[in-house]
């Protein structure tokens, strides 16, 4: 019987999931044990190197050469294993399945070379992964969703689903990482889920140039600043906002090239501040056209740690939505994208489709990532 059929005959599988976000600020990995709801066995959360998130940022502004990608590629394959290692601790996982690290993610059809092109990149080498853990392994999740006529992303809904469903209320499942996103998941009904623009992508890289910092530990030098209204004005006519659902963005719309463009604007603390108002604004937005009686909203990602973002999502909220964080069911805030590759991985091994066509725009259901063998 091979890995993938010996697998499959498992009644409770243990599977890592790891995740490196938009910010790049760490790999976090989940161990989980699945079954009709999976059960978060250990959750870490490994701080990124410095010389390495320096580089990776540097990559994510175009500024790497295709050897230096290479390597980033080999190199993150190698610290997603040691993540993967640690949340196992001294036992044995079953199947290990790895996001990666998006480096890019160009969801829209455009002209190149005379053909039209989408795609998406994400790197962290899963047959390193495989190698190093001794384990099955999933990895590059995004592309086949693409390839069906999708966005590639948000590919969360589907363990949103298994792990908030309520028969008896509305809830609406947040992430804010470097982007944030919505899944909406009715008691009866279809699931709606997209991405609604920043999550700590613009506040992260306006702190950057404002102090050399990576973020705003705390909402430090926001708490200092004041909301410009003029410039959160023109930040909420950003096209991306308007688009109907699914949609997906990036760092390539809401990172460095809009912060440049905000500079000189206001103080630095001011658009830091102005930068939290328009993720708060804009989530709002969102959740307003999605969601239209009473609802239960459990945030989760490393922006709900900033008190001055969640202050501002708190006071712009309508009251019919009722603010939570994810922990109060049980979850780490950190955890739930981890723990969600975890989920989507271990349906890939089962070769059984996890993507959600009305979050994703996906013509089908398809199976996605790729299987590696040890």
């Amino acid at each position: 019987m091979d890995l993938i059929e010996r697998y499959r005959q498992l009644e409770h599988p243990r599977v890592v999931g790891i995740m490196s976000g938009t910010s790049a600020d760490a790999i976090d990995a989940a161990f989980v044990e699945m079954g009709e709801r999976p059960k978060l066995l250990n959750f870490v959360s490994v701080p990124m190197p410095a010389p390495v998130r320096q580089r990776l940022q540097d990559i994510f502004a175009n500024r790497g050469t295709p050897a230096e990608i290479t390597q980033m590629h080999w190199l993150l394959g190698e610290l997603f294993a040691q993540a993967a290692l640690q949340a196992m601790g001294d036992q044995v996982a079953d199947l290990i399945a790895s996001h990666g690290q998006t480096i890019c993610h160009l969801p829209n059809a455009a002209d190149y070379l005379g053909y039209t092109v989408r795609g998406t990149m994400q790197i962290g080498e899963a047959s390193v992964i495989a190698e190093r853990t001794g384990c099955l392994t999933v990895g590059d999740f995004r592309p086949q969703d693409l390839a069906v006529g999708g966005q590639g992303a948000p590919l969360v809904p589907y363990a949103d689903y298994l792990l908030l469903h309520d028969s008896s209320a509305d809830r609406v499942a947040l992430n804010i990482g470097g982007m944030a996103n919505i899944t909406v998941i009715p008691a009866e009904g279809e699931i709606v889920a997209c991405d609604t623009g920043p999550g700590n992508a613009l506040s992260d890289a306006l702190t950057y140039k404002a102090v050399g910092r990576f973020y705003d530990q705390g909402g430090e030098l926001a708490a200092q600043g004041r909301v410009l209204p003029d410039v959160l004005q023109e930040l909420m006519s950003h096209p991306f906002l308007a688009l109907p659902a699914p949609k997906s963005t990036g760092r390539e719309e809401f990172g460095l090239p809009l912060a440049l463009t905000l500079q000189g604007r206001g103080s630095w603390c001011d658009l830091i501040r102005t930068a939290l108002a328009f993720t708060a604004q804009s989530i709002v937005c969102h959740v307003e056209r999605y969601v239209s009686g009473s609802a239960e909203l459990y945030a989760a990602g490393g922006g709900v740690e900033n008190p001055v973002l969640w202050q501002e999502l708190a006071q712009r909220l309508p009251e019919r939505i009722r603010l939570h964080r994810l922990e109060e069911l049980g979850i780490p805030a950190q955890a739930r994208e981890c723990l969600a590759f975890a989920i989507l991985g271990h349906e890939t091994a089962c070769g059984r489709p996890a993507n959600v066509p009305s979050a994703t725009g996906a013509s089908r259901r398809t199976v996605l990532g790729k299987l590696v063998l040890p």
